[in-house]
């Protein structure tokens, strides 16, 4: 009876045992398994691609000084954009348009001036001025002087009031005006008003003293002469200058070429620039459109320029702003030798450049797999695992459904504002979990 009882006991014990087992097998069968993750507190970091363009912000403009009439042929250019020149470098080569035609005008016209003169020097060999005459010709240079100068302070005034809205009457302001600035042009014009009519005095008081004719039409036909002949000579001067400068026109320093307006054949006419070059002072700098980028790039981020020998440069961000049209960029600074290791100016003038910043966020926040942060757009969420005991007192894992809010997705990395820290969150399950799933972890 004994041995049965014991027996009994053995087989039920083997029972119980056989059931504990099938049943764990059976819960490690039906339960899903999930790869666990601690929330941690970090900065998000991100590689942003972007492309670059050689940018010059400073540049001076290399033009011509031409009259409104006058043009020059270019001849040859000598550089190419991108170019870095020294000073004095030729630029381009150029020959007045007309230029003999134009000067065998202005000798003629000289010559002819000149000619006039020493007939009428000839005629008038023996004339001597008097005193009288002496002092008639003072008073003729004295009045003309003063005529131009109440032109000159006339038109000042009623430029001035024409800008005001202010009506003169007779060349004068209303008695009421107020205005400072005009009231100072008024003033001029009573000044020059003044010393005309002292003028005007002093010439009808030396007309007085008998002056011949011929004195005076030798002198005024004296004075005409000797004024065209120093205009021809100006105009030969200016013109014979302007070939010079023309024919091999140089850098005013050591720069890179920005622009080049003009090429052999052109007639230029020096209203706009012929080559743009870099400013004596100012940086080189790769630029990138950072307009579409939500993140913003501060001075000092970690630029890698991309070469075309598969070596980079490692360079930060040196300045950044908004274009005229409106559109964010960031500017990385280029040294003459980062310019030659890029391939040169040239190359970077014809094709943009790979660059990529490392973003870093400025705040930590929670970060997490991309993979255990479920849902889309708005409605994000993750499954949070707690520990609980069952009827049996056996320790079982159960997912609980926290809806977060994402700030930045970056790869394989999710930035959310909840402050999850020390929280255990599933991932990676082997089969569909929801809120309140019983769960196991892999390798157990």
């Amino acid at each position: 009876m004994k041995k049965m009882a014991i027996k009994g006991l053995v087989a039920l014990a083997a029972v119980v045992a056989l059931c504990m087992f099938f049943s764990g097998t059976i819960k490690t069968i039906s339960t899903a398994k999930v790869r666990l993750v601690t929330a941690k507190q970090g900065k998000l970091e991100e590689e942003i691609k972007l492309s670059g363009n050689l940018t010059f912000p400073q540049t001076e403009e290399v033009k011509l000084a031409l009259a409104s009439d006058q043009s020059v042929t270019i001849k040859r250019v000598r550089v190419a954009k991108g170019r870095k020149v020294a000073a004095g470098d030729v630029l381009f080569e150029a020959e007045v348009s007309g230029y003999d035609k134009e000067m065998e005008s202005l000798r003629s016209d000289y010559e002819a001036a000149q000619k006039e003169l020493m007939e009428l020097e000839r005629k008038n060999g023996d004339v001597r001025l008097k005193r009288t005459e002496e002092i008639w010709v003072e008073a003729y240079d004295a009045l003309a002087q003063s005529k131009d100068d109440l032109m000159n302070a006339q038109t000042q005034l009623e430029v001035a009031a024409k800008l005001a809205g202010v009506t003169l009457t007779d060349g004068r302001l209303p008695e009421k005006e107020q205005d400072e600035t005009l009231l100072e042009a008024q003033k001029a014009v009573d000044k020059a008003q003044a010393a005309q009519d002292e003028a005007q005095k002093k010439f009808n008081s030396a007309n007085r003293l008998g002056i011949s004719e011929n004195v005076i039409s030798y002198i005024t036909q004296s004075r005409t002469l000797n004024e065209k002949l120093t205009a021809a000579q100006e105009k030969i001067t200016a013109l014979d200058v302007l070939a010079r400068q023309a024919k091999q026109v140089t850098a005013p320093h050591d720069g890179y070429i920005v622009e080049i307006n003009v090429k052999a054949g052109d007639s230029y006419d020096g209203r706009t620039a012929a080559i743009v070059i870099s400013a004596e002072d100012g940086d080189a700098v790769l630029r990138a459109d950072t307009s579409k980028i939500e993140k913003k790039i501060d001075k000092g981020t970690q630029v890698t320029v991309k070469r075309d020998n598969d070596k980079t440069l490692s360079k930060k961000v040196t300045d950044s702003g908004v274009d005229e049209e409106g559109k964010r960029y960031i500017d990385v600074k280029l040294t003459d030798k980062d310019i030659g290791n890029l391939g040169g100016g040239a190359a970077l003038f014809s094709a943009a450049v790979d660059m990529t910043a490392s973003y870093r966020a400025t705040t930590s926040t929670t970060l997490l797999p991309a993979s255990a942060v479920r849902g889309s757009g708005d409605s994000r969420y993750v499954y949070v695992v707690n520990e609980e005991s069952n009827a049996l007192g056996q320790r079982v894992l159960k997912v609980k459904k926290q809806d977060v809010k994402v700030l930045s997705e970056v790869g394989s990395t999710v930035s959310i504002q909840d402050d999850l820290s020390r929280q255990r969150v599933a991932y990676m399950e082997d089969r569909t979990i929801s809120d309140g799933s019983e769960v196991m972890v892999y390798g157990e």
